[in-house]
């Protein structure tokens, strides 16, 4: 721990350094006074001759805070008032510090979100359709959405997340709509310009990689009327290493008997035997290993738009958005596994166990070596085109038309290269600790290549192509009195995947492969973990390529594309609403809100084949892909919705606000999980006795509906302060839960192997509720250097009920999956003269992983509580140049999964922490 703690050391003083600066340079600072409170709460603007330039973390609270407490619906905004200043750098980070938001985490990084614990968020871009093509690869979760950890943040003005729909919002989705808003060149008053660069440190890889960003934006007075055009374009490399130590699914050992007195399951009765508990529950894990990420992430993001005002009533808005990101992991994994069946305890070594029979710690023999090398490669394009036109005949009619064409692309690589041991080594595991421990010996040595006698090679190519048409038409004509407004419109999208996939391609290595090297495991999880400090492994300088790779083995081409091996989707969605805005400010109570209707036919058609690849046994023993076999399946289908909306809001003050909603809105399956297509390979003899998993959709799935309740007080009591609190109830039909089940499947050669496939079904009905508390407020009532101080907070509590897979064992009932039932943040602000800083911790409790995890039993996966701590502080040398410093995971948090019950241990994961320099400057 010596390490750890130096660093937590340094990181504190630093903290502790940037503060006082902070207060030292505000007290020295001229001071940057607050606006005075109107009578409206601070939504209206100071008069022109009182007004004050506010700036930075304060005028992005108050321009977020405007946007949620005027919206005609509950809504939650993050402002970058300041261009390039989101308070994270990552979009999954920044939504965290919303209320009713969890994030899930990859490698480090904020990778997909749930709102109000549910997972089926949309995703839009200017308000229009935005996804990732969905292939088999990492991050593209959840399938169907936009990936938020492949966009860069500096291309964003602002992010809007709706918590409840209503009639003029695209439907399909359970949770809410995350809408990503760009710059547009008319935002500015003229020209503009604002770049960046920085350099962030990863510890734990020990690599540092840049960033940079630049904004170009100006506008003209011209004899065809005023023009304007921006250019963003944002760059980001950074770098990640994640260490894991896993332990190796657990089985209860069957020690029943047959009839005639002979074991049912002679490896269980054995261990049982030896362990001196055949009269007792035992449960063993199937053994213990580690994992040792390498990667790197690179987005590219440019947004390029041009606004034109022909006239005082038109104005006509293009924009084209594109994304390109790419994502590589390549990594060692060890793993201490059973040589047959079941791990086979060491006579007369001492073992312990939980109270309930699972194991605890113990010494194994016959233990077999495991260990892999392998790479993964993503690529992920999207590009969105749009125009939109804005027309105001009158001062009562606005006629809005739009329209949009998205082209996203995404390619994945997946290649890894397997030793395979002889089967003599002794495991010595102890998992009783929050970090789990093993020790592993075998009579060669562990580096030495003779503990490998056999080896294997994997790999898989998959791409997507996804395409999406739409065009709408608005139209919202005003009205004097208590009927505000009428809005009507309609809508017409047509999107398209196609996913190609070669399925995995086997190929059994007689002898294990040469091209080895010893790798050093000593500062594995920072020094802070007892595990074996060395392993051989194959060549990872070679598996970085996979034409490389496939030299090394001998293998004469890539992974070969069969017909059977693409799927396609499609679906096509008309949709019309009608809503009234009314306004009854007579009333002893003033209330305001809307009321309307949204109908949608769906049109949905899937195709796919069930493929199955036998393996050939050649005379010397060796295996190679064989035959592949394979069936179509084809399926369509359409429905209607009809989805009603009311949104209320009472104004009791100026200040104070109630609103209440409630609608129903649809979420229909993603094209991923209705694409039918399945494909099993052949495990090899060096593989039998492993666990054998593969995915595949559902074409039959109905769309998930929710009937949605919510209530919210909102009491601003000035331009940045307010006390907010939200209660929520959604009842759901036909909710979606991943599930497994057990095929059986034989083969050409008579093989016969137990597939866990992993699949999706319309589980029964699901219930959410909870409520959501938030607050935020800049002290200016202190003294002197103290008026900088500010805090956010907001606690969100979310309860709901579903039935888990598993029709026996301990578990029954589950929480949704991604769902933490409380969750925490708190933004310690600074925000005064030349200083602007943030320290904020993010915490969640237990939520599940998923319902039924590979191999676990049929056994829910949970992940444990956590938190995390960032910060960042920023000095604004002049009005248009600033340095910034950033804190990431400063904690050196751990995380941990289990399998069903604490007692089984699954995962521990470590990641970086990250420091960042930036340097910006605005014109």
């Amino acid at each position: 721990m010596t390490s750890l703690n130096a660093w937590n050391l340094r990181a504190s003083r630093l903290l502790l350094g940037c503060s006082a600066l902070a207060v030292f340079a505000a007290g020295n600072a001229n001071a940057q006074t607050a606006a005075p409170a109107s009578t409206d709460g601070g939504a209206s603007a100071a008069t022109p001759a009182d007004a004050i330039v506010v700036t930075g973390v304060r005028a992005s609270l108050q321009s977020a805070q405007n946007i949620k407490r005027n919206s005609s619906q509950i809504v939650d905004s993050i402002v970058a008032e300041d261009i390039g200043k989101l308070p994270d750098r990552n979009i999954a980070e920044s939504l965290q510090r919303i209320s009713g938001i969890q994030i899930q985490r990859q490698y480090g990084e904020g990778s997909s979100v749930q709102i109000r614990g549910l997972t089926q968020v949309r995703t839009e871009l200017n308000g229009r359709d935005i996804f990732t093509a969905s292939a088999a690869g990492e991050g593209t979760s959840p399938a169907g959405t936009f990936s938020l950890e492949d966009m860069p943040s500096e291309l964003l003005a602002g992010i809007d997340v709706y918590k409840n729909p209503s009639s003029d919002l695209i439907e399909d989705q359970l949770s809410g709509t995350i809408n990503l808003r760009t710059r547009k060149p008319f935002d500015f008053n003229g020209f503009k310009i604002a770049a960046s660069v920085g350099n962030t440190y990863y510890d734990l890889v020990k690599k540092s990689k840049p960033s940079a960003s630049l904004l170009v934006s100006d506008r003209w007075d011209t004899g065809i009327g005023e023009i304007g055009v921006l250019v963003s374009a944002s760059y980001q490399r950074t770098a990640f290493r994640q260490d894991t130590i896993s332990t190796e699914p657990f089985n209860t050992l069957d020690t029943s008997l047959k009839s005639d007195g002979t074991p049912n399951n002679p490896a269980d009765y054995a261990a049982a035997s030896t362990l001196g508990r055949l009269d007792q529950t035992t449960t063993l894990a199937h053994g213990t290993g580690i994992g040792e990420v390498y990667g790197d992430r690179r987005r590219f993001g440019l947004d390029a738009s041009v606004q034109w005002k022909p006239t005082d009533t038109l104005e006509l808005t293009g924009e084209v958005f594109r994304n390109d990101y790419k994502f590589r992991f390549d990594d060692y994994s060890y793993f201490a596994e059973p040589a047959g069946a079941q791990m086979s305890p060491e006579p007369g070594a001492a073992f312990t166990f939980a109270p309930n029979g699972d194991v605890i710690s113990g010494t194994y023999n016959n233990i077999a070596l495991a260990a892999n090398t392998s790479l993964e490669t993503r690529h992920s394009r999207t590009t969105d085109y749009s125009l939109n036109a804005k027309w105001k005949p009158t001062d009562r009619l606005t006629i809005t038309a739009d329209g949009q064409y998205v082209d996203a692309k995404t390619q994945d690589v997946r290649s890894i290269i397997g030793l395979n041991g002889v089967g003599d080594g002794t495991l010595v595991q102890d998992i009783s600790g929050s970090t789990p421990a093993f020790s592993i010996t075998t009579p060669e040595g562990v580096t030495n290549p003779a503990s490998y006698n056999a080896g294997f090679y994997l790999d898989d190519l998959n791409h997507a192509r996804a395409k999406d048409k739409a065009v709408r038409l608005d139209a919202e004509y005003k009205f004097d009195g208590l009927l505000q407004s009428i809005k009507a419109g309609f809508r017409y999208a047509d999107r398209s995947n196609v996913f190609s996939d070669t399925g995995y391609r086997y190929v059994g290595l007689a002898t294990a492969p040469t091209d080895t090297e010893v790798v050093d495991l000593g500062d594995f999880f920072h020094g802070d973990a007892s595990i074996p400090s060395e392993g051989l492994f194959f060549s990872r300088n070679t598996t970085l390529s996979y034409s490389d790779t496939l030299a090394s083995l001998g293998i004469s081409s890539p992974a070969t594309y069969l017909p059977s091996g693409t799927s396609t989707q499609s679906q096509k969605t008309y949709a019309g609403y009608v809503a009234a805005f009314f306004k009854a400010d007579q009333l002893p109570v003033p209330i305001d809100g809307n009321v309307g209707v949204r109908f949608v036919r769906t049109q949905q058609a899937v195709t796919g084949y069930y493929q199955q690849t036998d393996l050939i046994t050649a005379s010397d023993g060796s295996q190679s892909t064989g035959a592949t076999t394979s069936s179509l399946v084809d399926f369509a289908n359409s429905y209607n919705s009809w989805l009603p909306s009311l949104n209320l809001r009472a104004h009791l003050t100026d200040k104070l606000q109630l609103r209440f909603a409630a609608s129903k809105n649809i979420s229909r399956p993603s094209l991923s999980q209705l694409n039918p297509a399945l494909t099993i390979t052949e495990p090899g003899k060096a593989q039998i006795n492993q666990e054998h998993d593969t995915t595949g959709g559902n074409p039959y799935l109905k769309p998930m509906k929710s009937t949605n309740l919510d209530v919210s007080a909102e009491w601003y009591f000035s331009r940045t302060g307010s006390l907010t609190a939200a209660g929520f109830y959604k009842d759901i039909k036909n909710y979606i839960q991943t599930g497994i089940s057990a095929r059986d499947v034989t083969f050409s050669d008579g093989v016969t192997a137990t597939y866990n496939v992993t699949s999706y079904s319309n589980a029964a009905d699901a219930k959410v509720k909870g409520f959501e508390l938030s607050y935020q407020q800049f002290f200016d009532f202190l003294p002197g250097a103290l008026k900088g101080l500010g805090l956010q907070a907001n606690f969100t509590y979310v309860d709901s009920k579903a039935p888990s897979p598993a029709t026996e064992g301990p578990v029954h009932d589950v929480s949704l999956e991604g769902l933490s039932k409380y969750n925490y943040n708190i933004v310690g602000i600074y925000e005064r003269g030349k200083i602007s800083a943030r320290l904020a911790y993010n915490w969640r409790s237990q939520f599940l992983v998923t319902t039924s995890g590979n191999g676990s039993g049929n056994l829910p996966v949970f992940e444990k509580p956590f938190g995390q701590m960032d910060a960042s502080i920023t000095f604004n040398v002049t009005p248009h140049f600033a340095l910034t410093l950033n804190g990431v995971n400063l904690l050196n948090t751990m995380t941990s999964t289990y399998y069903g019950i604490k007692t089984r241990p699954r995962d521990a994961i470590v990641n970086d922490r990250q420091i960042s320099g930036v340097a910006k400057i605005t014109f």
